[in-house]
């Protein structure tokens, strides 16, 4: 009777965390992130970094006033002599600022399209810039874990541009 007891509890454990993992992998993934680039002239690119929200979710600004509410969105990049990074990540798309009702706080968030726009300086366009975004999403009753979206991104054709006359 004792071995059978033993055998059952290590099943319902072995079960639940195989139901637990499952639940891990079928969580949704409401935002789609997508990652261009587009010459600025002077030798400068920008970054685009693109995420299209399901309708009722929402991900955050990278500029949130509280470390007390969700995670900011940041963009993550590699080290490389390749770039060189010009200023912060601008925002746009559909920002909003409103009561968010699962942190109980006003935040400045993204419905429907979030739009990171990172200047660079381009040292080397052979070689790709890559990285990383993190990002949390929610919507009106829950927030999923943060997540990261892993982003490589080739160099257009730069006109105009000779990066070894620039002076580092």
């Amino acid at each position: 009777m004792r071995n059978s007891f033993r055998f059952t509890r290590r099943s319902l454990g072995l079960v639940g965390f195989l139901l637990f993992t499952l639940s891990l992998v079928a969580q949704p993934n409401p935002i789609k992130w997508s990652f261009s680039a587009k010459d600025a002239g002077n030798c400068q690119v920008d970054l685009i970094f693109t995420g299209i929200l399901e309708e009722g979710w929402c991900t955050y600004s990278q500029f949130l006033e509280s470390e007390d509410g969700p995670v900011a969105t940041t963009l993550n990049f590699q080290e490389g002599a390749n770039y060189k990074l010009l200023g912060k990540a601008v925002e746009s798309g559909e920002i909003i600022k409103t009561h968010d009702v699962v942190f109980d706080m006003n935040l400045t968030k993204f419905k429907h399209k979030a739009i990171l726009t990172q200047r660079v300086e381009v040292i080397d366009p052979s070689k790709p810039i890559a990285g990383y975004v993190n990002y949390m999403t929610c919507n009106d009753e829950m927030c999923l874990p943060p997540k990261d979206a892993d982003f490589s991104i080739k160099i257009p054709a730069l006109s105009a541009c000779d990066p070894k006359s620039i002076k580092h």
